[in-house]
């Protein structure tokens, strides 16, 4: 469903801080009139409508472009298109901008303000519009704070990169969560083959938010039947020591765990 998006302060368009959404951020189901078949997909970024005059909100390098689609073409769904890198672990990327209009070429340094094209129809697109992504440490995320200034493209990367040693019982998803970090992103940054078969004493690159010197807490997912003091049993622990670690997760009676929580255990 559309919606008008008001107070921009970080806009793609030239002239415009109220736009409207087409299509949101995520898993999206959407009748497309030219194979005139329902689609559904992951939608990376947002669709935009209400400009016209394609314009970076940050300075930037472009790092990647594509200039020769006329029209539509499900072959290359973006279009002509433009990503920018910020330098600072965040990308802005611009999709089906109007043939023969763009006016950065992959190696420009641009400003903000810079403009980039004019929006249009070309690649996997049913209408004139613009789609806005950002994607932040290799993983597309929701632009809406980016748009509305709640965050900025020009802020300093949080994460540092560590090294970790994989212990026995480790999983990605376990160590992904322990970083504050992703499995996929896990999976590229360590060229893993199979993210099912990690190998105890091997080590790892993490790209984390928390510094090597923070407490990392194992974790455990509550099964079915399970209770504190079952967990503690496993763990040579107390239930009240789990209980404390997880409280905002538990919630005021420490008997109500519920299958799936993803618990801290010290």
């Amino acid at each position: 469903m559309s919606y008008k998006l008001n107070n921009i302060k970080s806009s793609p368009f030239k002239g415009f801080d109220t736009l409207t959404v087409t299509s949101s951020f995520g898993a999206r189901s959407f009748y497309n009139s030219k194979t005139k078949k329902q689609q559904t997909d992951f939608h990376s970024g947002i669709d935009l409508i209400g400009g016209a005059i394609i314009v970076t909100p940050a300075k930037g390098k472009v790092i990647s472009s594509q200039t020769n689609v006329k029209g539509y073409s499900q072959t290359f769904s973006r279009g002509n298109y433009v990503i920018i890198d910020h330098s600072n672990n965040i990308q802005t990327a611009y999709y089906h901008i109007k043939y023969d209009t763009l006016k950065v070429k992959v190696g420009d340094k641009v400003e903000e303000g810079t403009e980039i094209g004019i929006t249009g129809a070309t690649g996997n697109a049913t209408g004139v519009h613009l789609h806005y992504g950002v994607r932040v440490n290799g993983s597309w995320v929701n632009p809406i704070d980016y748009l509305l200034g709640v965050k900025t493209l020009t802020e300093a990367s949080k994460y540092e990169e560590i090294i970790y040693t994989i212990k026995q019982g480790d999983t990605l998803s376990g160590i992904a969560i322990k970083f504050n970090t992703t499995v996929n992103e896990l999976v590229k940054l360590n060229d893993i083959k199979n993210p099912n078969l990690i190998i105890t004493g091997n080590t790892l690159k993490i790209k984390s938010k928390i510094k090597p010197n923070e407490i990392i807490h194992k974790t455990y997912t509550v099964k079915n039947g399970d209770n504190l003091s079952l967990i503690a049993r496993k763990y040579n622990t107390t239930w009240q020591k789990i209980y404390s670690l997880n409280k905002d997760i538990i919630g005021q009676n420490p008997n109500l765990i519920k299958p799936g929580q993803i618990l801290k255990i010290e």
